[in-house]
C-alpha cells in the first residue's frame, strides 16, 4: 500500500509539471510578439469580402490591425486593438463594434503565432499567423 501511494504521489507530481510546462508562460508570449507584425485570417470581413489582418502589437498593450483585401491587393481598413494575455490566452479587443476575439493556448515557434481562434465564444478553429519581414 504504501508503493502505491509513494508512485501514486510521484505520478500526480509528474502529470503537474507536464501540465505547468507544456504552454508558454505570458511574459515569453510578450517578449515574443511585441514590436512586431503578425499577418494572417482572422475572420473579418470588409464590404463583404473577406481580408487579411497584420497587426502590430505595441508594448503598452495597443496595437493597430492593417487589414487587406486578398484580391485586390489593397488596404481595406486600419483597425486599434487593445490587447492582452492572460493564462497563455491573447485577447484583441476592437472595441463596441466587432467581437472580442481570443486565441487561446498561444504558441509562438519561431515566425508562427498559433492558437485556436474564438469569436464571441465561438470556437473558429485553429489560426496560424506569420511574423512579417
Amino acid at each position: 500500500m504504501k508503493l502505491i501511494k509513494k508512485y501514486a504521489g510521484f505520478l500526480l507530481m509528474l502529470t503537474l509539471l507536464v501540465g505547468f510546462t507544456s504552454c508558454e508562460d505570458d511574459d515569453t508570449i510578450f517578449d515574443h510578439i511585441v514590436g512586431r507584425t503578425w499577418v494572417g485570417d482572422l475572420g473579418f470581413y470588409v464590404d463583404g469580402e473577406p481580408v487579411e489582418s497584420g497587426i502590430t502589437f505595441r508594448s503598452d498593450g495597443f496595437g493597430e490591425d492593417e487589414q487587406w483585401f486578398y484580391d485586390w491587393n489593397q488596404i481595406a481598413a486600419v483597425l486599434n486593438v487593445r490587447w492582452w494575455i492572460d493564462h497563455g490566452d491573447l485577447y484583441l479587443d476592437y472595441g463596441n463594434r466587432y467581437p472580442l476575439l481570443v486565441l487561446e493556448a498561444v504558441y509562438v515557434n519561431g515566425r508562427y503565432l498559433t492558437g485556436r481562434l474564438y469569436s464571441n465564444n465561438i470556437d473558429q478553429g485553429t489560426v496560424t499567423l506569420e511574423m512579417a519581414d
